[in-house]
């Protein structure tokens, strides 16, 4: 007893005990960062799965271009870019003695406005019947899905009738080879007679087997009708459904020449309303902000003495800080789990990893630059094939990101989708 203690208590035993105590936890510090590891993966996982990130992306805004709107000498007084202007603040004038080609430019523009008006009263009764096509297509398809079920219905149900009635015969056939069976041992009847009533019994063992098999074959045909799918061949859409996808597009097309024709016809009323504007004033013409926004460039410095400036020549742009949103670029495999209206995140890579909310308001795709219809701070990139620019409307942007720092427009973020339905 005594040596088994002075062996327990000498230094060759105590550090073999710290080893395998040292053993043990390094085993525990493995097996925990192990888990850590499985974990974060399961989460990285989880959130790639609820959630769509953008490649890249950028916020952008609203540039409103500033034009001289009579020819003579301009004056801008000073502006610097990063500057704030309010609605309706004057940053110059241009003096003019007189301008007798006013009054011509009044009419030709007033005839072109005249002739997109018209433009865009035949679109929109084109539309309308378009529409009106849609809505009697989408009931004719409504009713080709419901008889297409009714007919894998009703196929069921004769199936199902034949596989009773294949039952019903394996029943009776099964009785009468029991019966020739027994015939047979008793010397009643012959071998041969019972063995053709056994040999019609697995046949209709058999039928009832192949009834049973077409019976599971109709069940799923009926189950894929009633999603939409086709199992015995390649899906064919018939022709309402074709019709329907042309004049969806078509819908969109005429949609988006009405946007361009309302934006001309717009276009043409703030200048016809400038040239009145400028035919009451004659020899003076005050250069406004139009908007509340930010100075971004400053095309003309005039200086104190002036100089002449054509009519429709650029004077500067100003950022509208009100119209400020993030153009993300997402592959276009994530389309399905895109939609307008959808919620997301707009997180900032400028290091303060800032976060704003947002919702989807736009979602376009194709190869080459994108004519979007508006003066932007940030032209669009070039879309490589598979990729969508999806463009999501901001809620309210950070005191931060102020005038003097253009409301953020071109920062690099990056776009966190919330693709749970």
């Amino acid at each position: 007893m005594k040596l088994t203690q002075r062996f327990l208590s000498a230094p060759l035993f105590k550090g073999i005990s710290l080893q395998i105590q040292r053993q043990q936890l390094f085993r525990g510090l493995r097996l925990l960062f192990i888990f850590s590891l499985v974990a974060g993966a399961a989460w990285f996982l989880w959130q790639r799965q609820m959630r769509v990130f953008s490649r890249v992306g950028y916020l952008n805004g609203t540039l409103l271009n500033i034009y001289a709107r009579i020819p003579g000498t301009l004056v801008l007084y000073p502006l610097q870019p990063g500057q704030l202007l309010s609605k309706g603040q004057e940053i110059g004038r241009i003096e003019n003695e007189r301008n007798p080609q006013l009054e011509t430019d009044r009419q030709n523009l007033e005839t072109r406005l005249a002739v997109a008006q018209r433009q865009r009263q035949v679109l929109l009764q084109k539309r309308r019947s378009r529409q009106k096509l849609i809505a009697e297509l989408s009931y004719y398809q409504r009713e080709q899905y419901r008889l297409e079920v009714q007919f894998a219905q009703e196929a069921l149900q004769r199936v199902l009738a034949e596989l009773r009635e294949a039952q019903e015969a394996l029943t009776l056939a099964r009785r009468e080879a029991d019966r020739y069976t027994r015939l047979v041992r008793q010397g009643a009847v012959s071998q041969q007679r019972a063995d053709e009533a056994v040999y019609n019994a697995r046949q209709a063992e058999q039928v009832v087997k192949n009834k049973q098999a077409e019976l599971r074959r109709y069940q799923t045909n009926l189950e894929a009708f009633r999603k939409g799918l086709q199992l015995d061949s390649a899906r064919t859409f018939s022709f309402p459904q074709i019709r329907l996808i042309d004049l969806q597009i078509e819908v969109v097309n005429i949609e988006g020449q009405i946007a361009e024709v309302e934006a001309t016809i717009a276009e043409l009323k703030k200048e016809i309303a400038n040239i009145k504007q400028q035919l009451a004033l004659q020899r003076l013409a005050r250069i406004q902000s139009p908007i509340r926004g930010v100075v971004w460039s400053v095309i003309h410095k005039s200086g104190t003495l002036g100089i002449p400036i054509s009519a429709g020549d650029p004077v500067a742009k100003v950022l509208d800080c009100d119209d400020v949103w993030a153009t993300a670029l997402v592959a276009e495999r994530e389309n399905a789990r895109l939609w307008i209206g959808q919620p997301a995140i707009v997180r900032l890579l400028d290091g303060s990893d800032r976060r704003i909310s947002g919702w989807v308001r736009a979602i376009r795709g194709g190869p080459g630059k994108v004519v979007v219809g508006e003066n932007v701070a940030v032209p669009p990139p070039d879309l490589v094939r598979n990729e969508l620019a999806v463009d999501v409307a901001l809620k309210n942007l950070p005191p931060e990101l102020g005038a003097q720092r253009f409301c953020g427009v071109g920062q690099s973020v990056e776009v966190i989708f919330d693709a749970r339905s």
